[in-house]
């Protein structure tokens, strides 16, 4: 059974192992979803960089008592650099929304990032749709593209009616065994976002529970593949 799902693991990651993208000055900002850890974004992150698609640059962690630490691990001066944000409390959208602007501020005065690309999962998708569509200062990054996993992206559609037109939307869906659901998200959901929101790519993934799954989705080589195919392409 090890052998079998060491090969198996093998043959998935022969969808980016030989990935060729272009390099860009834009950083991109993981954005984890309701219950996360370290663990949500770090493993696609580290493919990333192991196969020479993008750079780790940094890690934001933000405490119970909101503290906030960065963990830098690149110059900023690198190409397709990757900053991962971690929440402590997980499960409350409105404090993390207040969090999210003070990391977008930050980035923007202390380390010059003035333009971003946002990838979120499931929850992580409502946050970055909020930081879209609600005024930001003249001091946060500007947001280029944003991928949304699993996710509806808001809680109403008055929201996606803020949504610029200008920033490309590539929304990726679970579909396991023909369900139209990952077992957390309705597929529909996701369509509908896509719907909305007219500039956005769709993608269904379907398959088994190891691929499709709502939190196999951030793991699975294929959404690793069509990430950065869109990101840097």
């Amino acid at each position: 059974m090890a052998i079998g799902s060491t090969v198996w693991w093998q043959s998935q990651l022969n969808a980016i192992r030989h990935l060729t993208v272009r390099q860009t000055d834009i950083a991109t900002v993981f954005i984890p979803g309701y219950d996360s850890n370290s663990w949500t974004f770090s493993p696609m992150i580290q493919r990333f960089a192991r196969y020479g698609i993008a750079t780790d640059a940094m890690t934001i962690n933000f405490s119970m008592n909101g503290h906030l630490a960065i963990t830098r691990r690149a110059a900023l001066n690198q190409r397709n650099l990757l900053i991962n944000i971690i929440f402590a409390d997980a499960r409350n959208p409105e404090k993390q929304t207040t969090q999210l602007h003070r990391i977008m501020t930050k980035l923007y005065t202390d380390y010059g990032v003035h333009q971003i690309n946002l990838v979120g999962h499931s929850m992580g998708g409502f946050l970055a749709t909020r930081y879209i569509t609600q005024p930001t200062t003249a001091q946060q990054p500007a947001v280029v593209r944003f991928v949304n996993i699993a996710s509806g992206g808001a809680r109403a559609d008055s929201n996606l009616a803020d949504f610029p037109k200008n920033i490309a939307m590539l929304a990726i869906g679970g579909n396991i065994w023909g369900t139209r659901s990952d077992w957390q998200v309705p597929l529909a959901f996701v369509q509908h976002f896509a719907k909305t929101v007219p500039q956005t790519k769709l993608i269904t993934i379907t398959g088994s529970p190891l691929t499709a799954y709502h939190s196999a989705l951030h793991q699975n080589p294929q959404v690793d593949r069509d990430i950065a195919q869109f990101l840097f392409h």
